[in-house]
């Protein structure tokens, strides 16, 4: 393995907590991912608009609260739809649909901390099995969120 930055150990070390990462070894997901890093947001700092077409990167919270927000054409105000807190993985559907933004992301709490990282695409990957495993997961995720919405509506 390749020298590790700081962001990557940690994202190691947390990889339990994210079921994307399920029955990936630490190899597997270093090689899947790439553009590791940290960052720290000011309290109301936006991290993504709505809207945008930056959508590769994904999210984790490390300490503090994210604000998601949709902007209303009623009120022509931007509407909380949900705070997030520490610890999760967000902003990883835009990736996986190629589609810009769905929300608004902003820092709620001064500090707030993240790492952030890419997917390499599949080609670029030294195990193709790594992949297989990953999209297993974020398929096996994807349908879980879907049943519970399901659930919710009966």
């Amino acid at each position: 393995m390749s020298i590790l930055n700081p962001a990557l150990i940690k994202l190691l070390q947390i990889k339990n907590t994210i079921s994307f990462f399920n029955d990936l070894t630490d190899e597997e997901i270093s090689d899947l991912i790439f553009n590791i890093r940290f960052q720290r947001f000011d309290a109301n700092e936006v991290l993504f608009k709505e809207g945008d077409t930056n959508i590769n990167e994904i999210y984790y919270l490390i300490s503090g609260s994210i604000d998601l927000f949709l902007f209303s054409k009623k009120t022509k105000k931007d509407v909380v739809l949900s705070t997030i807190d520490k610890p999760i993985l967000f902003g990883e559907m835009s990736y996986f649909t190629q589609e810009p933004r769905e929300v608004t992301a902003k820092s709620k709490d001064q500090g707030a901390i993240l790492i952030t990282f890419l997917i390499k695409e599949s080609n670029e990957v030294q195990d193709p099995s790594a992949f297989s495993k990953f999209y297993k997961n974020v398929i096996k995720k994807l349908s879980k969120i879907i049943i519970k919405m399901n659930t919710k509506a009966n």
